[in-house]
């Protein structure tokens, strides 16, 4: 699973700079998520809406993850190496099967309760299920590969930023449809310019401390890009909505 990932034994694995990185795009990543959560979670329940079980419990393993990404982050910042990779073989999968498992269970059933609504699209079911791909590729590879911490980490980030719009939809997204319209523009950055802006501070900060990009970045941010550009695409394509709806129904 990983040979499309080349190997470069002229980066550097390790630089004096980069548990700050880290640290700082943990935070730049809670904030992001939070930024939209938390809004959109205080209006859905002021209006009264309700959540599927299945969303709970994404939304309690999502922040597990998140948690968990921190902690680990702290543990080598302090030197505690074997019990991060204890963690993390313990805890890590387990957790990250949960939060994909519960992400499409609650993609389905939260879809499947919303049908009723005169004003929901089913094909927005493109976007929901497109970030899952990278985030699922990407954090098993950085699971199995932790003999490669430089590898590791930034899969694990890269992970992370794929599902950065769910947050970013929330919280600027609405905003920018307004000013640019629905179409695919407009779908484009109501929710991707988060993850876009994480992915050029990750190509800057390898450039700036090791003159190249990791080897695994290019793959990693083509995954990416590619997985919102075919989500957008199918959104768009005429017939989808009514598959997506069949689907839901059925």
């Amino acid at each position: 699973m990983t040979q499309w990932i080349p190997h470069d034994s002229a980066f550097r694995e390790h630089h004096a700079a980069d548990r700050d990185a880290v640290a700082v795009a943990i935070a730049l990543c809670w904030f992001m998520l939070l930024a939209g959560f938390i809004p959109d979670m205080l209006g859905n329940w002021v209006e009264g809406h309700s959540y599927v079980p299945a969303a709970h419990v994404h939304a309690a393993s999502a922040v597990g993850w998140m948690t968990l990404l921190s902690w680990q982050a702290l543990k080598v910042r302090g030197g505690q190496l074997a019990e991060h990779r204890r963690d993390g073989r313990r805890i890590g999968a387990v957790l990250a099967v949960l939060v994909i498992a519960s992400a499409f269970a609650t993609v389905w059933t939260a879809d499947h309760a919303r049908l009723a609504r005169p004003t929901f699209n089913p094909a927005f079911m493109a976007f929901q299920l497109g970030h899952l791909i990278p985030f699922t590729v990407l954090t098993a590879i950085a699971l199995v590969r932790t003999d490669r911490p430089s590898l590791h980490k930034r899969l694990l980030l890269l992970a992370v930023f794929a599902v950065l719009d769910t947050g970013w939809s929330r919280w600027l997204g609405p905003d920018t449809v307004k000013l640019v319209g629905p179409g695919w523009a407009g779908q484009m950055l109501l929710r991707y310019p988060g993850c876009w802006a994480m992915l050029v501070a990750m190509a800057a900060y390898d450039i700036g401390t090791r003159r190249r990009l990791h080897p695994a970045f290019a793959p990693a941010a083509g995954l990416i890009v590619a997985t919102q550009i075919g989500s957008a695409a199918l959104y768009f394509t005429p017939g989808w909505a009514v598959l997506a709806r069949h689907l839901l129904a059925g």
